[in-house]
Order: structure tokens, then C-alpha cells, then sequence
């Protein structure tokens, strides 16, 4: 009893406790509460707009600025915008981005509000002033050394400023843009201009080589002003992997047969490469793997100078050089060549065609597929001499062998005409090739050694670099190229591979009669058709010109054609006849075959893509190329020339500038004026042009032309005086 009474005691106590304690918090509570003294928040907001271009609230008709609002101890941030007063402009309510309007105001001072979205007793003002839109009174185009220029290069860029005033240096924000009357509308064929204005030309200048550069203004977009700017070639339109090959006559030794491929790497008026050179006469002389520096200009109209320093890595000084061409620009893919000696020792011709890099190193696999070929030179007596064939390489460094029988024939065959004798189709035997890490190869054909560089898995260059034999002090020299036939069948060829308007070029020499020693070219075109399983020709027509000897049978010949599984084929055209080696469809080698009429000839099949020829099919810039013989002595001697024609696509007006190199006299910046040019017979592929030449003395060039396509034409000199046979390729 006594120990419960007890501990009730003690929990009595502890309550008591409790409760005085929580009655002396409130008290305290109460106390501290009556020594403090209450704050109001209110609610604030404050606003300001700044111009989207420029600085400040100073904004030009129809330009913006933006408006920003600050709200405090408001239960939302957010408010809604507005500008009062007609004319004013307009403001979005919600981001708060104003437009000026587009002329400017009585007051030209603007208020715009801003209205808190949870308080609408909530607000401030704030204004902008809108200004007339700042003129451009001038655009500044500079190149990379500051200089103010209005023409730019191939791939180069000039820095435009659009100016308010030039003096003070004030500038105008603006919106930049290309035009050319062909291309109204910016494209890569006209270059392109950066939101800095900063305009980088296109490698090829466009039509009429003019681009329009317009600045219109942010602000205003009826404040414009426009420059022209002129558009020329320049040294960067050369740039990456090249191969090239030429071949001509050297006048010491006298008129022997002169040939050179190789490959090199262009960039800053600077190139590096290879070449294999084999050179006639006696004695024979094959210079193989030779390493070279060299040096090039191109100037504004696309003709230019290249240099070779060779049998040196050094860097090519104009005390080193070896070799000298004239070069014109056809594309950035490809540039078309003469040998300019001033020592006069070397007349030949060529072509650079852009590498690519895909087939720049080693691997066999670089040659692939078959290949019709077309090779010419001389023979080991030193007699013009043409090959045409066809082999298949696998790939993997090997050649199958070939077979020229009619019922089994198999790709791996060649026709050698030499001395103008009827050509014999030969089968190549199983050989090997091997392409090292330079991009050069050898391959061997029907016991004939060349060098080999590819220019792309379709295409490659080839030169003979076989040894003088024992027994004499000559070897044969050939060169030329090989493509790759587009068929997705082996085999897979028939009557149909030749069809439709068809253009063709052969040229050569002539061995023997009257015109023995003299070039010879012929051009044309037919119409040729599978009927019932024959090949037909028909409405043919060929220009010739054998030594100064010129005809024409114009749209009255008839022929045939046949071509076996293989690609190979033959065609008859009048009296003229002819073997070929299909590329694609339409598109072969040719050489000519016409018995007893000693001509020794190669050239081309091509399908007519467009036409008629008339006036308007040559209009703008093009660079041609004419090679053959003059009429000196009892042999013709070598001429060759090429140059650039400006044609407005009206018949007449023709102009431009020649280079010539006439067995080794040579003629630069020849200048050509008032060309005429006359499509006929009208609603054919044909035509003539007139080139008069400020030569000396004055010369006149007569010509027949054949329209392949609307960049690319067939031409004949038809002048009683010499052969000269070419192209004339479009560059824009």
C-alpha cells in the first residue's frame, strides 16, 4: 500500500510540470509577438526594350526589338504586352518581340506596356524610337590583301561591306544574295556569299562570267544596292591528282615519233610527279619512273603555262626547267595541252585528266574488268602504227587470255595496223600486271611492255617503255588509253550496242601515194539501226582532209555494221571501213581499216546527244584543240594549238585568244576576232566556222564541225595548206 501511494505521488508531479512548461511557452510566445511590428510586400514590375540590330531603343522601320519585364513579389512572372497608338507598329503579347512599322510615325516615340498576368492593376511603360531605315550608299568588296576589287578567281573569296557611309566607316546590317542572268537564284554554280558577306567564286566562272551581289537591308527590304562582280579562271581551278599523257614529233631527231604519261599532284601553282617519256630516232631513248617539280599559271580566260623541272624533287626554279607547255582549261576534271619549247625541239600535244584518289595508290584491283583500248605510234621500223583491242583484267594482277574465234570469242584481242597494210585481229595470250604504291603499273600485251597509270576504276593511260632489241636501235612506241566497257554482261554485246545518230573522229597518218608523210583526219556522223538482225547505216556523211586534200559526202552514204558478243565490231561506211572495240553503247574506238588506201587512223564512235547544230548551240566560253601537219616539204610537219573562243550563240562575233606551236615555232596570245560559224546543211549535226588569226603573217582557219553534244564538238581544218584535226569543249 504504502509503495502505490508513493509512485501516484511521482506521476501527479510530472503532469504538473508539463503543463507549466507549455503555459510559460505561450506566455513568452505572447510577450514577443507584442515587441515586434509589421512589413507590407508589394508587388513591382519594370520593363525596357532593346533593338534586335544595333544598340539601344533606337529601331528602323519594319526592324524589331526586343522587350523584356521584370516582376517581383507577384505570384506570376508573366505578362502581357501591348503598343497603342495607330501606326505604332505591333508587339507579341506574349514573348514581348516588337516590330517598328514600316514608315515612320507622327510620334515617332513608341509606348509599350507591360501588364502583369495575375494583377491586372499591375503595370509600367516603356518606349522605343523609330528611326528611317539607314541608306546603303555603297558595298566594298576587298580581297584577302584588303585591296578593293571587283573580278576574283577560281575558288578565291573578296569580303563585301554594305556602307551607309564609307567616310565615317558606318555600316548597314544586311541580308545577302547571288544572281547571274542564267542562274537568277543563288547556286553553286555561281559561288556563294556568307551572312558576313564574304563571297567565294565558284572554280568555274558561270555564264558570261559576271555574278550580281545584292545587300538588302535588315531593316528595310526595298533598301538595296547591288555590285557586279567579275568571275575569272585562276590556279585553284588545278588542285589534287592528275594524270596526263602527250605525244608529237621532235624536230631533232628529225621528225621522230615522241610520247610521255605520268601522274602528278597540283596545288598553289605547284605540282610533283612521275612520268615514263620514250622518244624515237636513233637511238631509241625509254626514260622510265622519272620524278619531276614543276610550276603553272592560269589565267582569266582559262589559258595558262605549265613547267616541268625533271629528273629533280627539288622544288622547280625557271633556271631548272625542262619542258614547257601551254596549257587551257576544258573543266576542273580536265585541261588540254601543248609542248612549247622556245628551243623550239618539240611539237606535241595531250590532256590532264583529274585522278581520282580512289585509284592513286597501289592495288591491282585498279584494273578490273575489260577494256577496250586504242593505242597509236610507230612501229620498230619506226612506220605510224594503231592498236586497238579489248583484254580482261581480273583484278587480282592477271589477264585471261584472249580468242578471236568467230564462234567462241573471248576478250583479249587486238588489231595492229602498220604502214597503212590491212590490220590482222590477234588474240592476246594470258599475262600479269602489277600496279605499286605510286599508282604506276606495267603490263604486258601480246609481248608488248607498258607502263600503266590509272586516272579512275573506268579509265587509264598507257605507254610503251619496251627496250631497243638487241638486233636494232629502235623499238616500237605506243600510247594511249583504255576504258573500261560499261555492260553488266560478259559477253553480253549485240546489233544493239550501235543505234541511233552517231558522231565519229579518226585521224592519223598517211604512208603512202601522193599525201605520204601528211596527217589525215576524218569526221562524220550516220544513223544506224538493228533491222531484222542486220546492222544498217544510213544518212551518213564524212569530211575529210588528207594533206591539204579536202572532201565532203555529205548524208548520202550508206553502210552496215556488224559487232560479235564480245564488243568487237566492224562497220562500213561507203568505201571507208572500219573496226571497233565497244565502250558503251555507241560510244568505241574506231581505227580505220579501208584496204590499200595506206592510211594509218584511229579514233572514236560517239552517240549524238542533242542537236541540230544551230546558232544557239554555241553560246558562252569554250577552249579548243587542233593537231596535225603543215604543209612544209615533201612531209608534213607537226602543228599543234589550242586557245579559247567566246561565242554569244549568233553565228558571228566569235573572239578569242590561240596558242600555237608550228614544228617548234611557237605563237602565244594569238588573237582571234570576228569569227563567223553557219550551221549547214540546216537540221543536221554539222556546221563551218571561220577563225581569223592575227598571226605572222595573218592566217585563217577554216573549219567543219560536228556537234557531239552542246559541250563537246568534232573539228576538221578543211585549208588546202595542212590536216589539222580536234575538239572544241565547252567550259560554261
Amino acid at each position: 500500500m504504502l509503495e502505490r501511494n508513493f509512485r501516484l505521488g511521482r506521476d501527479t508531479v510530472r503532469w504538473e510540470r508539463l503543463f507549466f512548461f507549455f503555459g510559460l511557452t505561450a506566455a513568452l510566445a505572447i510577450l514577443s509577438s507584442c515587441g515586434a511590428s509589421s512589413t507590407a510586400v508589394t508587388p513591382s514590375i519594370t520593363a525596357s526594350c532593346v533593338a534586335t540590330e544595333g544598340t539601344g531603343a533606337d529601331v528602323t522601320v519594319l526592324g524589331t526589338a526586343q522587350c523584356t519585364a521584370t516582376v517581383l513579389n507577384a505570384s506570376s512572372t508573366l505578362v502581357n504586352w501591348s503598343v497603342s497608338g495607330s501606326g505604332s507598329g505591333s508587339i507579341d503579347t506574349t514573348s514581348g518581340l516588337y516590330t517598328a512599322p514600316a514608315t515612320v510615325p507622327t510620334n515617332n516615340v513608341v509606348t509599350i506596356t507591360a501588364t502583369s498576368q495575375s494583377t491586372a492593376s499591375l503595370n509600367t511603360t516603356t518606349s522605343v524610337t523609330i528611326e528611317a531605315a539607314t541608306a546603303i550608299t555603297a558595298i566594298i568588296c576587298n580581297d584577302p590583301s584588303l585591296n578593293q576589287a571587283s573580278t576574283v578567281s577560281s575558288g578565291n573569296s573578296l569580303s563585301c561591306t554594305a556602307y551607309a557611309s564609307v567616310s565615317t566607316g558606318t555600316t548597314v546590317p544586311v541580308n545577302w544574295t547571288l544572281a547571274n542572268a542564267t542562274y537568277p537564284n543563288s547556286t553553286a554554280n555561281i559561288g556563294q556569299i556568307s551572312a558576313q558577306g564574304i563571297y567565294t567564286a565558284p572554280m568555274v566562272p558561270p555564264p558570261g562570267q559576271m555574278v550580281t551581289i545584292t545587300a538588302t537591308s535588315k531593316s528595310l527590304a526595298t533598301e538595296t544596292m547591288s555590285v557586279p562582280i567579275s568571275v575569272v579562271f585562276g590556279n585553284k581551278i588545278l588542285s589534287g591528282p592528275f594524270v596526263f599523257s602527250t605525244s608529237g614529233r621532235l624536230a631533232n631527231p628529225s621528225n621522230a615519233f615522241w610520247a610521255r604519261v605520268g601522274s602528278f599532284t597540283a596545288g598553289g601553282g605547284t605540282l610533283s610527279g612521275l612520268e615514263d617519256t620514250n622518244q624515237g630516232g636513233t637511238p631509241n631513248i625509254v626514260t622510265a619512273q622519272r620524278a619531276f617539280t614543276g610550276t603553272y599559271s592560269v589565267g582569266s580566260d582559262g589559258r595558262g603555262t605549265m613547267q616541268f623541272c625533271e629528273g629533280t624533287s627539288a622544288p622547280c626554279s625557271a633556271a631548272s626547267v625542262t619542258a614547257y607547255f601551254n596549257i587551257v582549261i576544258v573543266s576542273p576534271n580536265q585541261v588540254e595541252m601543248i609542248e612549247t619549247p622556245p628551243a623550239g625541239t618539240t611539237t606535241s600535244s595531250g590532256e590532264m585528266i583529274s585522278q581520282d584518289p580512289s585509284v592513286s595508290g597501289a592495288g591491282n584491283a585498279n584494273l578490273s574488268g575489260v577494256y577496250s583500248f586504242n593505242f597509236s605510234g610507230v612501229s620498230t621500223t619506226a612506220t605510224e602504227e594503231s592498236v586497238v583491242g579489248d583484254f580482261s583484267a581480273n583484278g587480282f594482277g592477271s589477264i585471261t587470255a584472249g580468242n578471236v574465234s568467230p564462234t567462241t570469242p573471248a576478250p583479249g584481242r587486238m588489231d595492229v595496223e602498220a604502214g597503212g597494210l590491212a590490220p590482222a585481229e590477234t588474240a592476246i595470250p594470258a599475262t600479269t600486271y602489277s600496279i605499286l604504291s605510286n599508282g604506276r603499273g606495267t603490263v604486258t600485251l601480246n609481248g608488248l611492255t607498258f607502263s600503266v597509270y590509272p586516272v579512275s576504276a573506268s579509265r587509264a593511260k598507257f605507254i610503251e617503255i619496251d627496250p631497243v632489241p638487241p638486233s636494232t636501235t629502235t623499238s616500237s612506241i605506243l600510247a594511249g588509253d583504255a576504258y573500261k566497257q560499261q555492260t553488266s554482261l560478259s559477253c553480253g554485246w549485240n546489233l544493239n550496242a550501235v543505234n541511233g545518230s552517231t558522231v565519229f573522229e579518226t585521224s592519223g597518218m598517211v604512208t603512202s601515194g601522193a599525201s605520204a608523210g601528211f596527217a589525215i583526219g576524218d569526221i562524220g556522223s550516220f544513223t544506224a539501226s538493228n533491222s531484222g538482225g542486220a546492222g544498217t547505216i544510213s544518212a551518213a556523211s564524212i569530211d575529210e582532209n588528207s594533206g591539204g586534200t579536202v572532201s565532203s559526202t555529205l548524208g548520202t552514204l550508206a553502210g552496215s555494221y556488224t559487232i560479235d558478243p564480245c564488243g568487237r565490231g566492224t562497220l562500213a561506211i561507203g568505201a571507208h571501213t572500219y573496226v571497233f572495240y565497244i565502250i558503251t553503247t555507241s560510244d568505241a574506238v574506231l581505227q580505220e581499216t579501208t584496204a590499200a588506201n595506206g592510211v594509218v587512223a584511229s579514233g572514236f564512235l560517239n552517240p549524238a546527244q542533242g542537236g541540230p547544230f544551230v546558232d544557239a548551240s554555241l553560246t558562252g566560253s569554250y577552249a579548243f584543240t587542233l593537231t596535225g601537219t603543215n604543209a612544209a616539204g615533201t612531209s608534213g610537219q607537226r602543228e599543234d594549238s589550242l586557245g579559247q573562243l567566246t561565242s554569244p550563240g549568233t553565228g558571228t562575233g566569235l573572239a578569242g585568244t590561240a596558242d600555237l606551236n608550228n614544228f617548234g615555232v611557237s605563237q602565244t596570245g594569238v588573237a582571234i576576232a570576228n569569227g563567223t560559224y553557219l550551221p549547214t546543211p540546216a537540221g543536221t549535226l554539222r556546221g563551218t566556222m571561220v577563225l581569223p588569226l592575227n598571226t605572222t603573217p595573218a592566217s585563217t582557219r577554216n573549219l567543219v564541225l560536228y556537234m557531239v553534244s552542246p559541250t563537246l564538238f568534232y573539228a576538221l581544218d578543211t585549208d588546202t595548206t595542212g590536216t589539222a584535226i580536234g575538239t572544241i569543249y565547252n567550259q560554261f
